[in-house]
């Protein structure tokens, strides 16, 4: 039997960058046997040309899940209709015409099982390397792999964003799905590590692309400090606790993380954006997920 392989989508408020994502899927070399969009509570405009395919189906959620709920209700979704692969792309991800072809080409050669594997991730006209990391079990501490692991057929990792990240069936199977409660960031990181402690491999694949695409003003370091980064700080620091084996001593490499962030950030020195820090810190610490709280300002 043929592999199904099921594309699924996660917007939300990007109505000019969503058609541009579905169109490369409909190019795909290799082509996608199904394409699911999950929008997240958010109002399509009535012109966004999205194509009439059998194949194209949209999924709504009546409350915005986050992407960490958007992806789960999507895999739970494609699960349900019968694949074997399930490929996660957000809005703004968008793969080169050869990118599931790759992937899909690369699979015989990995070691057995595999639990994921996922693409080079470019933004702003270079590798993102953020994207591809490798976990130090011991204190939590992630790195990414250099540029020269690009220039390698595969190579084994630890960790992919959600960016590209294919995952199979099988898999899912044995570890479930993404945690809704991380609601944004690192729910990704979470999954890999979920896979790879369930005995699963995770690959890269240099040769399949996408386009991830970003404004600068978009990135943590670069924006007001808020909602994105409380959910950065708060998940990177649960996840640390549930996967490093010094637990205490990896929270303080979460914790500098976070201080340094908020140091970098526009709104740094305010009462309210110190707020969010601790709170982010704090709820990380006890491991009290969720949406943002309700007794935190938007800032």
């Amino acid at each position: 039997m043929a592999m199904r392989i099921t594309a699924v989508v996660v917007t939300y408020s990007r109505p000019d960058l969503l058609p541009r994502v579905v169109e490369a899927l409909l190019e795909q070399t290799r082509p996608v046997d199904r394409i699911l969009i999950v929008n997240n509570a958010c109002e399509l405009p009535p012109k966004t040309p999205l194509p009439h395919r059998s194949n194209l189906l949209v999924l709504r959620s009546e409350v915005n899940l986050g992407g960490a709920g958007g992806f789960a209700l999507g895999m739970q979704e494609a699960c349900r209709l019968g694949t074997d692969w399930i490929w996660l792309l957000d809005d703004d991800a968008i793969p080169r015409t050869e990118a599931l072809a790759a992937l899909v080409d690369a699979l015989p050669d990995l070691s057995s099982p595999v639990g994921g594997v996922c693409g080079t991730v470019r933004e702003y006209g270079d590798v993102a390397t953020m994207h591809r990391r490798m976990f130090d079990s011991l204190l939590g501490l992630e790195r990414p792999l250099g540029k020269t692991a690009y220039s390698t057929a595969s190579i084994p990792i630890d960790i992919g964003s959600f960016v590209g990240f294919m995952v199979s069936t099988s898999a899912i199977a044995v570890v479930g799905f993404p945690n809704p409660a991380f609601f944004l960031a690192y729910d990704d990181t979470e999954y890999s590590l979920r896979l790879k402690a369930a005995g699963f491999g995770l690959w890269l694949i240099p040769a399949s692309v996408v386009d991830h695409i970003r404004a600068a003003e978009s990135r943590l370091r670069y924006s007001r400090f808020g909602p994105k980064h409380y959910f950065n700080i708060r998940n990177r620091i649960a996840v640390k606790r549930s996967y490093s084996y010094f637990h205490n001593l990896s929270v303080l490499t979460g914790i500098f993380f976070g201080c340094t962030l908020w140091l970098a950030c526009r709104g740094r020195f305010q009462w309210k954006t110190f707020r969010v820090l601790v709170r982010a810190i704090s709820d990380g610490f006890r491991g009290r997920l969720g949406p943002y709280p309700e007794t935190l300002e938007r800032v």
